[in-house]
């Protein structure tokens, strides 16, 4: 009698192997059955047919099992292979569904939006929610390897090992959660946010709101939060080729010291250095073909020596009377509205707003005591919910001022708060002049207010 061997195949030339033989020992059995038959009563059978049956049943039962298992691992072949492409379409469709619930949600509850009719509503909200649950889930329970790296795995340090199943649960139980996006606070599935290496977490749309807004202001480039730069491939895939090469550009950009910039005042697109000819410093515009010195940024002089640039001196006279100073790095120009004279370049250079030259290699005072009282003024008025008392006003001035002159160079340590209610007006971000309507970061130092943005990716 040939022998069993309950060996599980792992790939699929050993379920076809396998396969086979089991045919080889059914079709063995069945000649023997036909041998046998009529050799004693049907009723009566030896034990040597019994056990013949048995063995036959239990070789089919095998079968069975191993074209389930064949099934099985062509299946999870496909779902490791494919496990990407579905995860994006299924989370694809989630934010779909999401965003047609902030419409239905909208048009419900705002009066001047006329209630949508049930017809159109479709399914309930707490059903297409539950099916939101299960497509996320269903979107990563194929895709476990992806996550036997992560540093804070159970797998990863010594201990009982768990089954499969055991794994599958507890990674289905972390994917499903909600986590708060650190940015809009508003609560989105794991799966559906961004972790960084500062332990913020982003969604999507934020994060990826900070690298398109990068591409335009040098002050939020590199991206980075709390001052540890996010690395591009965290959000590449979600971003367009467009965005993707308009970063790319502004990384060149801003990488740039000594940038030229079309000398067409309707076009002003920046010239990468390697556009600029060697010895004759001529550049030529992708976008209008306008051809610029790239010695004093004016159109392109041809058999001529370099002309001044008048208007760029206008700008300079101007800036000497209005007491505006200019960038020893980049050559930018900047004005100090009130506060000491500890000055930040869009740069990132460092210096001294009274003689310009690189911070603390000078002799001039930090703060400027007239600025340092401007300073205090504004504080007391932006925070005043009414119009104050002069008493009142004058003792609240004193006490900011005082604080002021002992944290003048408040580099904002530890955490900030948040200030609520804003009112009609809403808050201005003292960096970057932009107005928020649910909240703003205060310093409890230096009381600066801040947007979230600035405080992470600006200070």
């Amino acid at each position: 009698m040939s022998e069993l061997y309950a060996v599980q195949p792992h790939h699929a030339t050993s379920f076809e192997d396998e396969l086979a033989a089991i045919a080889l020992q059914l079709e063995e059995i069945g000649i023997h059955a036909d041998v046998g038959k009529g050799k004693y009563a049907v009723d009566h059978p030896p034990d040597s047919e019994i056990a013949y049956a048995s063995f036959q049943a239990e070789l089919r039962d095998y079968h069975t099992f191993l074209l389930d298992q064949r099934v099985a691992h062509s299946i999870g072949t496909a779902v490791h292979c494919d496990g990407a492409v579905v995860a994006d379409l299924t989370l694809e469709e989630i934010r779909c569904h999401e965003d047609r619930l902030f419409a239905i949600q909208t048009s419900n509850h705002d009066s001047e939006f006329q209630r949508a009719p049930e017809s159109a509503l479709g399914e309930p909200e707490d059903n297409i929610r539950n099916w939101m649950n299960a497509a996320t889930e269903s979107q990563y329970s194929g895709s476990i390897l992806e996550f036997s790296d992560d540093e804070d795995y159970e797998d990863n340090v010594a201990g009982p090992s768990v089954s499969y199943a055991e794994r599958q649960a507890g990674m289905l139980e972390k994917l499903s959660r909600q986590v708060r996006c650190a940015v809009c606070l508003e609560y989105f599935h794991s799966g559906a946010t961004i972790p960084l290496s500062c332990q913020d977490r982003y969604c999507v749309d934020c994060l990826k709101g900070l690298f398109v807004r990068a591409t335009k202001d040098e002050t939020l480039f590199p991206v980075r939060c709390h001052k540890k730069p996010i690395p591009l491939q965290l959000i590449a895939k979600h971003m367009s080729t467009v965005e993707l090469a308009a970063y790319e550009r502004a990384s060149i950009e801003f990488s740039t010291a000594d940038r030229v910039y079309c000398s067409n005042r309707d076009c002003g697109e920046f010239i990468p250095p390697r556009q600029i000819e060697l010895g004759t410093h001529k550049s030529e515009c992708e976008l209008c073909n306008t051809s610029t010195c790239g010695l004093c940024k004016n159109e392109y002089h041809d058999d001529m020596d370099c002309p001044n640039d008048p208007e760029l001196q206008v700008t300079r006279d101007l800036a000497g009377e209005m007491g505006w100073k200019t960038c020893y790095r980049c050559g930018y120009i900047v004005g100090l509205r009130s506060g000491c004279n500890h000055m930040t370049c869009r740069c990132k250079a460092e210096f001294c707003y009274e003689c310009g030259t690189e911070w603390k290699h000078c002799e001039c005072d930090h703060a400027n005591a007239d600025r340092i009282m401007e300073r205090a003024e504004e504080i007391v008025d932006r925070d005043a919910v009414a119009d104050l008392a002069p008493i009142e006003r004058q003792r609240r001035v004193r006490q900011v001022r005082a604080r002021l002159e002992e944290n003048h160079e408040c580099e904002h340590p530890g955490k900030f708060q948040r200030i609520y209610h804003g009112g009609r007006r809403g808050f201005r971000c003292e960096m970057c002049d932009e107005r928020h309507w649910k909240y703003i970061l205060q310093c409890r130092r230096c009381q600066i207010n801040l947007c979230e943005d600035c405080r992470r990716n600006r200070i």
